[in-house]
């Protein structure tokens, strides 16, 4: 297994692919990506989320991406998962 201190990092699309499972998304799920200053953002929309902290460990230990922010709004909630672009 990858740990986040690894000097490999898998492709933002492959964690967009473990999030999603790891988290059981549904079809009402989406992301957003964000790049810039050696730093890489994966916003997830969602209107149906259920904290769970070893989902979200199991996502840091697997993506090297840590949850820094939940926001919630009308029903909507945005997960905000960051990592650091070592690929720069």
């Amino acid at each position: 297994m990858m740990s986040p201190q690894s000097s490999f990092q898998l492709p933002i699309d492959e964690c967009e692919e473990w999030i999603w499972n790891i988290l059981e998304c549904n079809k009402d799920c989406g992301f957003e990506y964000i790049t810039g200053d050696h730093k890489e953002f994966l916003i997830l929309n969602t209107i149906d989320f259920y904290a769970d902290t070893k989902a979200l460990y199991k996502i840091r230990r697997l993506t090297g991406m840590r949850l820094i922010q939940v926001s919630t709004h009308n029903g909507s909630t945005q997960l905000w998962f960051f990592r650091p672009n070592i690929t720069h």
